[in-house]
């Protein structure tokens, strides 16, 4: 680990198992697709809606969870977090409908997911590291992918011995059993103070810094934003998708699960190998470099389709969109941090990390869509490499690597910041 404040050790422990314990519900639900499609008849575009309702929910909540941090501090969010988390898996288990899906799985246990992932262990490792953020990240974001690794083939099991509502009742007890006390007790003491942005004398120039208003109008928060949305959408599809895919190409469904650990396994790698060399060559070239593993990736799928039952290139395109994928946990954020750091960058991420959901919510249904239309995942893998080499040149043309000083705002009189 990088040099940190003394409670940063402890804040990445914390984040890299609840990240991996919501995260890994959230990746899981490849296998309660199959699952719902076949039990309750339903089309493959309809039944992944569901996720697609979830990263909308997860990301237009990212503003509102900034804003709680600032004035409540991490912790208190993310124990509220796992509280709704709870609430939304045992919904779930007795859903009847897809509309009772969507908002069982979609609103509540995505505001439950969003309230105790992404957004309140960013800020907090953020502020415990706030040298070499991108190694730090690498090392807490790993947790999605020790989640993936441990959650599908166990989430699988539970589908098989106990149905999927079974399944899902049996998820809500990660909530009283880990995150909330986690939050609650380990965090105590050790979570940084909230940084709360003041507003500047009525009439005078703002204080340097970025604020969300300022923010907002710069060109080069909407070109980073578009790299995590186009970013998160390859990734979506293939990750969200990919179960059903080996599964239609001879792929048994056992071995299924366990190419998803092996997503699960190569993505930690990847967080740690992309969030530190970010640190070291930066963040458009490391991007830059994971693209070539997403489209070698998608290449394995593609080749998946002339070779039916070929375990071998399963394996491969788990390698390869596992370590690919694991650039956009420590990427996105330090890239956001790069452009716009200050006391308001709870904030200001929060309304960042909306175009990744936007992407990511976009993803999940275009796959199913584009199968349900054509018959065939053709398609989805053509979208998927247009997608894999936009993204990284958005991020180019965001240049994370050039210093972004903060807008200087004159107020008129009366006027208050957005904060």
């Amino acid at each position: 680990m990088p040099q940190g404040k003394p409670h940063g050790p402890t804040v990445v422990a914390v984040a890299f198992i609840t990240l991996g314990v919501v995260y890994g519900v959230w990746f899981a639900y490849a296998v309660f697709l199959v699952a719902l499609v076949e039990d309750m008849g339903w089309s493959r575009s309809l039944t992944a809606g569901a996720i697609s309702v979830l990263s909308l929910v997860h990301g237009l909540s990212g503003p509102i969870n900034g804003r709680l941090i600032e004035r409540f501090g991490a912790r208190r969010v993310i124990a509220l977090g796992g509280a709704i988390f709870t609430l939304g898996m045992l919904l779930t288990s007795q859903i009847q409908t897809w509309w009772q899906l969507y908002l069982t799985f979609g609103l509540v246990s995505g505001f439950g997911i969003a309230m105790s992932g992404w957004v309140p262990f960013i800020v907090s490792v953020e502020r415990s590291y706030p040298d070499r953020l991108g190694t730090a990240l690498g090392f807490a974001l790993a947790g999605v992918g020790f989640g993936i690794l441990g959650a599908v083939p166990a989430i699988n099991l539970l589908v098989e011995h106990f149905g999927w509502r079974g399944a899902f009742a049996l998820l809500a007890l990660l909530g009283p059993l880990w995150v909330i006390p986690s939050a609650w007790w380990l965090l105590r003491g050790v979570e940084p103070s909230a940084q709360v942005v003041s507003a500047p004398t009525v009439g005078a120039v703002a204080e340097p810094h970025w604020v969300p208003a300022t923010a907002l109008r710069s060109p080069r928060f909407w070109r980073a934003a578009f790299a995590f949305a186009t970013g998160a959408c390859v990734a979506q599809i293939l990750l969200i998708h990919q179960f059903a895919f080996l599964v239609d190409h001879g792929i048994p469904k056992t071995e299924g699960s366990l190419i998803s650990g092996v997503i699960g396994v190569a993505s930690i790698v990847g967080q740690l190998f992309w969030g530190r060399l970010s640190d070291r060559i930066g963040r458009e070239a490391a991007y830059s470099l994971a693209a070539v593993a997403n489209v070698l990736a998608i290449a394995a799928l593609a080749a998946l389709g002339w070779w039916s039952a070929a375990l071998w290139l399963a394996l491969g395109f788990a390698v390869c969109i596992g370590f690919g994928y694991g650039a956009n946990a420590p990427l996105y954020p330090a890239t956001a941090r790069d452009l716009f750091a200050g006391p308001a960058f709870p904030s200001i991420f929060g309304f960042m990390s909306l175009s990744g959901s936007l992407g990511a919510a976009l993803g999940a249904w275009v796959g199913g869509w584009l199968y349900d239309v054509t018959g065939t995942y053709h398609a989805m893998l053509i979208a998927s490499l247009v997608l894999a080499l936009i993204s990284p040149m958005a991020l180019w043309w965001a240049a994370p690597r050039k210093p972004n000083p903060p807008a200087v705002v004159v107020l008129p009189p009366g006027a208050e910041p957005m904060r």
